[in-house]
């Protein structure tokens, strides 16, 4: 059995192309939320990606999977609106930007209860 060669004109191609792309967006299948993962999110926003994944639920997280741990992706127009949100009112959590070190409070000298050692002498 041969096979029939239909050879297309350009504007022929292009209407195809159009028309697929019409039956697309009606069914919602292209020109969706570009998804992005914690690691990609977090470089475009300039935060750290442990704060990203601490605050998933918040910021739009979608799970792909049902196992014990799915994989992440977020919307990074959503994200940047809640961390706008954020910003406008008190911020009990902020994100640390790249680069800066979390900073713990220090205890003041003398404070500090060390643990006995056995077979140790009194001190």
């Amino acid at each position: 059995m041969q096979s029939a060669r239909i050879k297309l004109d350009p504007q022929t191609i292009e209407a195809i192309a159009r028309r697929v792309v019409a039956l697309l967006d009606r069914r919602g299948l292209s020109g969706g939320p570009e998804l992005v993962d914690a690691a990609d999110l977090a470089r475009r926003l300039g935060i750290e990606r442990s704060w990203v994944y601490t605050h998933a639920i918040e910021l739009g997280a979608v799970k792909l999977g049902s196992g014990r741990k799915p994989r992440l992706r977020f919307d990074p127009q959503v994200a940047a609106r809640v961390l706008r949100r954020t910003g406008e009112g008190p911020a009990a959590d902020p994100p640390a930007r790249l680069g800066e070190r979390a900073r713990r409070p220090r205890k003041p000298e003398g404070q500090v209860r060390l643990l006995p050692i056995k077979g140790g002498g009194a001190s």
